[in-house]
């Protein structure tokens, strides 16, 4: 009797270990889902993943990467209020979606708390509080962007033997990381998606501007203009002129048409509701180089600061940039309204935290 119900208890005892560490799996399971988006939901502007994706704005909140602390992702309410770290790493092409920030970087974690760094390239995701950071893909890239429930991306493969070059394809993984895709073989520089698709210039047999259909896998030729760097709004296409010297136009879906809005040779530039900033190159070889603005129709063009400028991001309330060769200090001027640009203080003085 006394063995019987030993065995009983034996049997009871593993029967309830099992049942809760089914529990627990299930329960793991369930916090690991994550909401699903919006399919045409995209995680940053097209303008500011082109220039680094250092800043991201999101409900209410922007993430930024904070070159005074190493690239670590900072976030802060619009108004630059609360400014505090998000996570570790050499961060940047910051996306953000329904509460999740995702992001590239070059030394991350993939482990749970603030501060809690791991060596690892790659794609990352993280809760709007830091405490869960997932590493999604590990892969070197040097653009990314979420569109819907995907992040496209640009994967550096190794060298086939008999090739000098890298092999760049085009790929794409889930955001909650449970699948990947692979495209095309090419190394556009990613960021624009609108109407179902993602937009992107060529920059392997020509630099015509492209539409890959994410369902098919499909790469279809849009028009066969050289373009770098295009961006979607609405019936638009902006883009720099591969064969103007890099002069920046629109080119019209409608009707085929193009027309420039600016003569000069421009080195960069970002675009958010109907304004354009950019980096005018001085090709005389003078320095008459500067960081400018104006009306998305080319009208109302002024100077914004002269000298060379890097990085331009562009938020509801603020553009930020820095100086061509350093990442600091970082300045700010209003997005809209009279130019005026300072220093952004609060990134620098965040740093010095408790």
């Amino acid at each position: 009797m006394k063995k019987t119900v030993r065995t009983v208890l034996v049997i009871v005892i593993i029967v309830v270990i099992i049942g809760l560490l089914v529990l627990i799996r299930v329960l793991s399971d369930r916090s690991a889902q994550i909401p699903e988006n919006d399919p045409a939901a995209i995680g940053n502007t097209p303008g500011n993943l082109y220039n680094g994706g250092t800043f991201c704005e999101s409900d209410g909140k922007i993430y930024f990467s904070n070159p005074y602390d190493g690239g670590t992702i900072y976030v802060m309410n619009s108004d630059q209020s609360d400014i505090h770290k998000l996570v570790s790493g050499s961060d940047s092409m910051i996306n953000a979606v329904n509460g999740y920030i995702y992001y590239f970087s070059t030394s991350a974690s993939d482990g749970s708390g603030l501060g809690y760094v791991r060596n690892g390239r790659g794609i990352y995701r993280v809760d709007a509080s830091g405490k869960t950071n997932v590493l999604l893909s590990r892969v070197t890239t040097d653009s990314m962007m979420l569109y819907g429930n995907r992040l496209y991306y640009t994967n550096f493969g190794e060298n086939p033997s008999n090739e000098d070059t890298a092999l760049v394809t085009v790929d794409s993984v889930s955001t909650d990381g449970k699948t990947t895709a692979s495209y095309l073989r090419d190394h556009p520089k990613l960021g624009c998606a609108a109407n179902g698709v993602v937009y992107y210039a060529g920059m392997g047999a020509d630099h015509h501007l492209y539409a890959l259909r994410p369902e098919s896998g499909d790469a279809v030729e849009v028009c066969a203009l050289n373009m770098y760097l295009p961006i979607v709004q609405g019936d638009q296409v902006y883009f720099l002129d591969m064969d103007d010297s890099l002069k920046l136009k629109v080119y019209s879906l409608t009707n085929n048409s193009v027309q420039t809005l600016s003569n000069e040779t421009i080195d960069a530039y970002n675009l958010y509701g109907d304004i354009i900033y950019f980096q005018t190159v001085d090709m005389t070889g003078g320095s008459n180089y500067a960081l400018k603005r104006m009306r998305v129709d080319g009208s109302n063009e002024e100077i914004v600061r002269a000298g060379t400028a890097a990085g331009i991001q562009i938020t509801e309330k603020y553009v930020y940039f820095h100086d061509f060769a350093n990442d600091t200090p970082i300045y700010q001027t209003p997005t809209y309204g009279s130019v005026n640009v300072t220093t952004f203080a609060g990134a620098s003085e965040a740093v010095k935290l408790p």
